[in-house]
C-alpha cells in the first residue's frame, strides 16, 4: 500500500513539467514500471525527438527504395538531348550505316556525293538549228545568261517559242545544254522547281513544263538584246 510521505513541486531547468515525488511500497516490477513512467514524464521532449527521428529515418529508407524502383530504365531507348544534338544511339546508327567506327558521327554533307541528274535522259532528235529561225546557240549568246536559272529560262523560252513545243521536260533542257556545251546545273530538277517558285515556269508535272508570263517578260524585256 502506497503512503504519501512528502509532496514537493520541483522546477527542472528547460522544462515546464512539475513532477510529484511519492514513496512507493510494492513489488519490484510495479516500482520499475512506475519509475519508467515518471522518467518518460520527466523527459517528454527528448522522447518525442527520438521518436520523430526514428520515424523520419524509416520514411527515408522507404522513399529511397521507392525512388530506386520507380526510376525508368532507358536502356535500349533513344532519349533526345536538350540541345537537339543526336543521342549516342543515333550517332552509333549513323556510324554503322556509313561503315565508320563505333561512336564516330557522320558530318553533314560528308556522305557519298550523288549525281542529282543521273535519272534524266536527254531527248533525242531535237533540231536546235531550225530552218529560217535563229539557232539556239545564237539566241543563247544574244541573251548571255549568267546564272543557272537564267540559262534554263532561255532554253525553255526557245523550246516553247522557237521550236514551238507545247510542253517540255528536264530531258529537253538537258539535250539543249549538251548542244550548247554549257555547264549543266548540278541539280537540274531542283533548279526547275526553284523557277516555279519564282513564277518563271508553270507545271504540275515536271515532265510538262511551260514558261510563265513573268518568265517571258524577263526574256523579252529583262535580258539584253543585241
Amino acid at each position: 500500500m502506497a503512503k504519501r510521505a512528502n509532496e514537493q513541486n520541483v522546477q527542472r531547468p528547460n522544462s515546464q513539467l512539475r513532477v510529484l515525488f511519492v514513496e512507493l511500497n510494492g513489488a519490484d516490477t510495479t516500482i520499475e514500471e512506475a519509475l519508467r513512467t515518471v522518467e518518460r514524464m520527466r523527459r517528454p521532449a527528448e522522447f518525442l525527438r527520438q521518436q520523430a527521428k526514428h520515424l523520419a529515418n524509416a520514411a527515408g529508407v522507404n522513399d529511397r527504395e521507392r525512388t530506386q524502383s520507380d526510376v525508368p530504365s532507358f536502356e535500349g531507348h533513344e532519349v533526345p538531348s536538350e540541345d537537339g544534338e543526336p543521342t549516342t544511339t543515333e550517332v552509333q546508327r549513323e556510324s554503322s550505316s556509313d561503315g565508320g567506327g563505333e561512336g564516330t558521327r557522320r558530318r553533314r554533307g560528308g556522305g557519298p556525293r550523288q549525281d542529282r541528274n543521273a535519272g534524266i535522259t536527254p531527248v533525242a532528235n531535237l533540231n536546235f538549228v531550225p530552218s529560217g529561225k535563229t539557232p539556239l546557240k545564237a539566241f543563247f549568246a544574244e541573251k548571255d545568261p549568267s546564272f543557272d536559272t537564267d540559262r534554263v529560262l532561255v532554253i525553255s523560252y526557245y523550246l516553247q517559242h522557237t521550236i514551238e513545243l507545247a510542253t517540255h521536260s528536264p530531258g529537253h533542257i538537258l539535250a539543249a545544254f549538251r548542244h550548247l556545251g554549257v555547264e549543266l546545273p548540278k541539280d537540274l530538277p531542283a533548279t526547275i522547281r526553284n523557277m516555279k517558285k519564282k513564277v518563271w515556269l508553270n507545271f504540275s508535272d515536271i515532265e510538262n513544263i511551260t514558261i510563265a508570263t513573268e518568265g517571258i517578260n524577263r526574256i523579252e524585256h529583262g535580258m539584253p538584246k543585241n
